[in-house]
């Protein structure tokens, strides 16, 4: 039971986390770039929240701690990688 609620806790923090951070680069206060769309940057925020809700489901599933461990370090390397990803699939697209 323990295991249960540290998985959802997790992975709703790192949702909440992603989603927000990801609105927050859209919805800044500073000067938007004119020739900026946003659609790519939605996109990979949707996807990224996706595999996390998909994370979760497995984890509830497998109940292993060391695959919670890997998986857990893994959504956080890629949201870290997010904006790159991002950037690099905008520079194909232009």
């Amino acid at each position: 039971m323990m295991f249960k609620k540290i998985v959802i806790t997790v992975h709703v923090f790192i949702f909440l986390v992603a989603t927000i951070i990801g609105l927050g680069a859209v919805f800044n206060i500073s000067a938007p770039d004119p020739n900026r769309t946003h659609e790519v940057w939605f996109t990979a925020i949707a996807i990224y929240n996706i595999l996390v809700l998909i994370s979760m489901y497995a984890q509830l599933k497998l109940k292993k701690g060391w695959i919670f461990l890997i998986t857990v370090l893994g959504l956080i390397a890629l949201f870290v990688l997010l904006p790159e990803i991002v950037l690099y699939i905008e520079g194909i697209l232009n």
